[in-house]
């Protein structure tokens, strides 16, 4: 079966503590990272990135939410049902989404 890679739907979390969504439902997988760096009002910073499969993502990893560490990868549920969740605590926290 052919496939053809695509961007998530956002690849930032534009306002701190706002969960977005990354990845939209029904994907046949794909993955999202966790920069070493986010850019926060132009500064560098290390954080978490947090991801819930389920619902809006939290700030902090829980039963639903997990959290990712600078330069983690989180591998996304093919065939999942749901949109797949992102959430920071900084402002322009970026990271790399992609979905097929």
């Amino acid at each position: 079966m052919a496939v053809t890679p695509i961007p998530g739907v956002t690849s930032q979390v534009t306002v701190g503590g706002t969960s977005v969504v990354a990845i939209a439902a029904n994907p046949n997988g794909g993955f999202i990272t966790n920069p070493l760096f986010a850019i926060d009002q132009g500064l560098s910073v290390a954080e978490a990135l947090y991801i819930n499969p389920i619902g809006a993502a939290t700030l902090a990893g829980n039963n639903q939410t997990v959290a990712l560490s600078p330069g983690q990868t989180w591998t996304v549920i093919p065939g999942q049902t749901t949109p797949t969740y992102v959430n920071a605590a900084s402002n322009v926290h970026k990271f790399t989404v992609v979905s097929w």
